[in-house]
C-alpha cells in the first residue's frame, strides 16, 4: 500500500529524521516545484511487510495524457528509500518498495543515492553513472592525507597568496551567477546548466543545509560553489572559478575549505558528483584523494506508457523530416 504524505508531514519526519543526501529531502522537492512549474513533491510512504518506509520522490509536470510519473529525482538529484529513522533500508527492503511503486506507476525513474543499497526491479532499464567521494568519516587530517602532495601544497599556496574561504550570504547569490555565467561560457553547452531560480530556491529553502561559499583574492570573488547537507553527505552541487585568477589556486583552497566544513559538519561524505567523462575534471578530484563510486538511473515504464513514448518520438521525427 503507498500513500502520499503531505508537505507538514514530509517536513516534520526530516525534522527528526533527515536524509542522508539533501536530494531525498523537502527542501530540494519544493524547490524543484518552485522554479520548474508543475512539478508537485510526492513522498511516497510505502508500507513492505510489517514495517513503513518513506520513499521521497516528485510528480514531473502533466502531460495531456492521464500517467502516474514518479521522478527521483530531476537533474539527476539522488533519493532513498528510508526506513522509520530516516535511514537507508536495506537491500531488500529497499526493492522491495520500488518494485511495488514502479508496479503502480506508468513510468518510474531513479537515482538511488550512490552510497547506499543499490536496488532495480527485474524489468528496469538502467544506465551507469559514476560519482566521486572523499570519506570524512575519520576527521580532517586523515581526509586531506588522501589528496596527491602537489595538490595540497597548491593548496597551501593559495593560502600563502591571500586566499580567504568563507560563506556567504544569499544576497550575494547575483554575484556567484555572474560567475557562474563568466565560467560557463568554456564549457560545451555555454551556458549554466541550473537556472538561477533553482539556485535561489534551493538556498531559500534549505536554510542552513544549502550554502552559497566564496574564494576571495584581494577582496574579489575569484572562485565560489553551493554545497549541500544531508545528515551523511556534503555535496558540492554547483562550482565556478573565474580563470584569470587560477594562479591563485581558488579551487583547491575551496575545497579544503570545504573539506573541513564537512568534517565540522559530521558528516561521513564529501560528494562532488559525477564529472561526466571530462578527463580534466576526474583528474582534479582524483588529486583531491577522491574514490570512484559506480552508480545506476533506474528506470520503468507501464507498456500504454512505452507505446505513448514510441508514438510521440515517431511524430516528432515525423515533423522533423
Amino acid at each position: 500500500m503507498t500513500a502520499v504524505l503531505t508537505r507538514a508531514q514530509w517536513l516534520a519526519f526530516d525534522r527528526l529524521n533527515p536524509a542522508p543526501t539533501f536530494f531525498a529531502r523537502p527542501a530540494w522537492a519544493q524547490a524543484l516545484a518552485d522554479a520548474m512549474p508543475g512539478t508537485v513533491p510526492a513522498p511516497l510512504r510505502v508500507e513492505a511487510g510489517s514495517d513503513s518506509f518513506l520513499l521521497p520522490l516528485v510528480r514531473p509536470p502533466r502531460g495531456r495524457m492521464p500517467f502516474r510519473e514518479y521522478v527521483g529525482f530531476p537533474l539527476g538529484g539522488y533519493t532513498c528509500v528510508l526506513d522509520a529513522n530516516g535511514r537507508p533500508a536495506p537491500l531488500s527492503s529497499a526493492l522491495a518498495v520500488v518494485t511495488q511503486v514502479a508496479d503502480q506507476a506508468d513510468h518510474l525513474r531513479l537515482y538511488p543515492w550512490p552510497l547506499g543499497p543499490a536496488y532495480a526491479p527485474e524489468r528496469a532499464l538502467q544506465r551507469a553513472h559514476e560519482t566521486a567521494v572523499i570519506d570524512c568519516s575519520r576527521g580532517f587530517a586523515h581526509a586531506v592525507a588522501g589528496m596527491r602532495g602537489v595538490t595540497r601544497r597548491m593548496a597551501e599556496q593559495a593560502n600563502r597568496r591571500g586566499v580567504v574561504c568563507a560563506r556567504a550570504e544569499i544576497r550575494e547569490l547575483p554575484d556567484y551567477y555572474d560567475l557562474l555565467e563568466a565560467a560557463s561560457r568554456e564549457w560545451p553547452a555555454g551556458r549554466p546548466s541550473t537556472s538561477y531560480v533553482l539556485l535561489k530556491r534551493v538556498l531559500e529553502q534549505g536554510g542552513d543545509d544549502a550554502q552559497l561559499w566564496f574564494a576571495y583574492a584581494g577582496g574579489r570573488r575569484i572562485a565560489g560553489g553551493i554545497v549541500l547537507f544531508g545528515s551523511d553527505e556534503l555535496f558540492f552541487w554547483s562550482a565556478a572559478m573565474d580563470r584569470n585568477a587560477s594562479a591563485y589556486r581558488p579551487s583547491n583552497a575551496l575545497n579544503v575549505a570545504l573539506i573541513r566544513a564537512a568534517c565540522e559538519r559530521g558528516v561521513h561524505w564529501y560528494n562532488l558528483g559525477a564529472s561526466e567523462a571530462i578527463p580534466g575534471l576526474e583528474r582534479f578530484k582524483h588529486d583531491l584523494g577522491a574514490q570512484t563510486i559506480p552508480y545506476r538511473e533506474v528506470r520503468t515504464r507501464s507498456r500504454a506508457f512505452l507505446w505513448y513514448e514510441r508514438a510521440r518520438t515517431a511524430l516528432r521525427y515525423g515533423r522533423a523530416c
